[in-house]
C-alpha cells in the first residue's frame, strides 16, 4: 500500500518558510532542504499559492514567502489545499460474502477508518505550521545562533 507524502512535503515547504519568515526563498533551497524533486515542489506551490497561504515573485529577486502568518495556518487547510484528506484509506477487496466474516469485514473497516479519518482531522485542526517550527525546534534543541548557522547553511 502506497502511502501519500503530499502533506509531509507541503509541512516542510511551510515550516521552511516560516523559519526564514520575512525572506524570499527559492524553490530550490527548499527541494535540497526536503531532498524532494524542485518540479514536485512547484506543483505543491502552485496549490498553496491558489489557497493563498503563499506568495511567489518572478525575476532576480523572486521566490516564495508566506503569505498568512504561520500561526494562523493549521495542517488541515493545508490538507484542504493540496487535495490530501483520505489519512486512513480503506482498500476494498473481495471477500467472499457467503463467509460471515467476509459479508461484514468491510463495513467493519469503513466506520473503523472514518472514525480515524474524524480523529486525526480534529488533530490537524489544531496543529498549525507554527506548533511544527517548535516542535522541529524542540528536537533539535536549537538556541538562535544555531538556528542562524543551520540557515545560512541552507542558503549555500
Amino acid at each position: 500500500m502506497s502511502r501519500s507524502t503530499r502533506l509531509s512535503t507541503a509541512a516542510h515547504i511551510m515550516m521552511y518558510l516560516a523559519w526564514n519568515e520575512g525572506d524570499r526563498v527559492r524553490i530550490d533551497d527548499i527541494a535540497k532542504s526536503a531532498s524532494a524533486n524542485p518540479s514536485r515542489l512547484r506543483q505543491l506551490c502552485s496549490l498553496l499559492s491558489q489557497a493563498g497561504f503563499i506568495r511567489s515573485f518572478k525575476g532576480a529577486r523572486g521566490g516564495i514567502e508566506l503569505a498568512i502568518p504561520p500561526d494562523k495556518i493549521c495542517l488541515y487547510d493545508l490538507c484542504l489545499a493540496i487535495d490530501d484528506l483520505n489519512f486512513f484509506a480503506l482498500i476494498p477487496h473481495e471477500a467472499n460474502a457467503e463467509c460471515p466474516i467476509g459479508a461484514t469485514i468491510g463495513k467493519i473497516l469503513d466506520q473503523l477508518y472514518t472514525d480515524y479519518n474524524n480523529i486525526f482531522t480534529e488533530y490537524l485542526r489544531q496543529t498549525t505550521v507554527m506548533d511544527l517550527l517548535e516542535m522541529s525546534n524542540e528536537a533539535n534543541a536549537l538556541t538562535p545562533s544555531d538556528a542562524q548557522t543551520v540557515q545560512n547553511r541552507a542558503h549555500v
